[in-house]
């Protein structure tokens, strides 16, 4: 009988990724949707010892620990060794690398391909050509790709030749609960914690080359200079608080009206979202861009780039900028702090177009894609 004619759909989903930025954040999504499907049996590889992790968002589950390190050659036989005799309808894989030896049916998701656009500074050649090498056999190889928007897809097509029949468009979604503003006592505590002084301009983002951090702290200090502009730029993320970003704002002599507070937890990045007035997220490039959908859950006006898939999900509710141009940026930022009757349109358009947009519709939308494979190998498909 075919899988997706009997009642219990059989999913494996690869969560060794789950305490990553951004994939994690997904693929913890991915793992309470599944759960709380009464047609879903979930089999999930874990890193080895973050079992109790999975358990706590998939208690259901049948947790795998696999010792295999991401993005090395031993994940393409250690992963297919732990899954040769599960029986598995669809597995899937939430990132471009899927092994060599599986032989499940496999639904990859492939975010975006901004590492080869913007490579990280000091990777070797040789680390470029095997990433090209294995989302190349994934895009190939997977029974269906998903991507989180139609900037992404276009990119997979484009880059790589996908075909075009195999790469769906599932966006990413939002919590809820990000609305919820947190108690007042709570918000003085992390001002207090953190140095801060509002109004807030809040960027949260990794110091990585496609984020376009350096333009940012040169729109905000023309900001300053030109505009006079109060408060602070807040650097939330993977950026070093004592790190080149924060020698040039010393070098241009606003060091004390820049913070850098590093990663934080999901519960004082969501106070934070709360404290500011403005969210700027002006990337290169992104595959989605999630915070400024939690920027627009939260209530906060967005300021983002006039390209990609930023202007697919600000495009009527955001202010879309030039990335490149410095004087744009710092004219808009200038505007959105002072035009009251803008913010309060900014703000309600963003809930709006946040409110459509939930982790529920993109397990569904995930489902969709598997149940399209499952009926593609037709009525003879079993499990393995």
């Amino acid at each position: 009988m075919a899988a997706m004619d009997s009642e219990t759909l059989t999913i494996g989903l690869d969560a060794r990724k789950l305490t990553d930025y951004g994939i994690g954040t997904y693929v913890g999504n991915l793992l309470r949707g599944f759960a709380a499907r009464p047609e879903v049996s979930l089999t999930v590889l874990a890193r080895a010892g973050h079992e109790d992790r999975v358990a706590g968002l998939a208690p259901g589950a049948k947790v795998i620990p696999v010792s295999a390190r991401e993005y090395s050659l031993s994940e393409h036989y250690r992963v297919p060794a732990v899954l040769w005799r599960e029986k598995i309808d669809i597995f899937h894989v939430p990132h471009y690398v899927v092994p060599f030896a599986l032989r499940h049916p496999v639904v990859a998701t492939v975010h975006d391909v901004i590492q080869l656009y913007y490579p990280p500074q000091r990777r070797p050649q040789l680390a470029l050509t095997y990433l090209r090498l294995v989302m190349s056999s994934t895009l190939r190889r997977a029974r269906r790709v998903i991507t989180g928007s139609l900037s992404s897809r276009r990119d997979l097509i484009k880059v790589f030749g996908a075909d075009r029949a195999k790469v769906e468009v599932v966006a990413n979604g939002v919590d809820p609960n990000l609305e919820r503003r947190p108690r007042v006592e709570d918000l003085e505590e992390l001002k207090e914690r953190m140095g801060l002084r509002p109004p807030l301009i809040l960027v949260v983002a990794n110091d990585k080359p496609h984020k376009n951090l350096d333009t940012v702290l040169r729109a905000y200090h023309l900001g300053v200079r030109k505009h006079g502009l109060p408060g602070q730029l807040v650097f939330a993320g993977g950026v070093q608080p004592e790190g080149r970003l924060a020698r040039k704002a010393e070098g241009f002599g606003i060091g004390d009206r820049v913070r850098f507070v590093g990663r934080v937890s999901s519960v004082d990045l969501a106070k934070l979202y709360h404290l500011s007035a403005v969210l700027l997220h002006i990337a290169l490039y992104e595959g989605f861009g999630l915070p400024i959908l939690e920027g627009m859950q939260t209530g906060l006006p967005v300021i983002t780039s006039n390209i990609g898939a930023m202007q697919e999900l600000g495009e009527g509710v955001a202010r879309l900028v030039n990335p490149l141009d410095v004087q744009e940026i710092s004219r808009t930022i200038e505007r959105v702090l002072t035009d009251d009757p803008l913010r309060r349109r900014m703000v309600e358009a963003g809930k709006a177009r946040a409110g459509k947009m939930s982790w529920e519709k993109t397990v569904d939308g995930t489902m969709a894609v598997y149940r399209k494979v499952l009926a593609a190998a037709g009525p003879a498909a079993g499990r393995y």
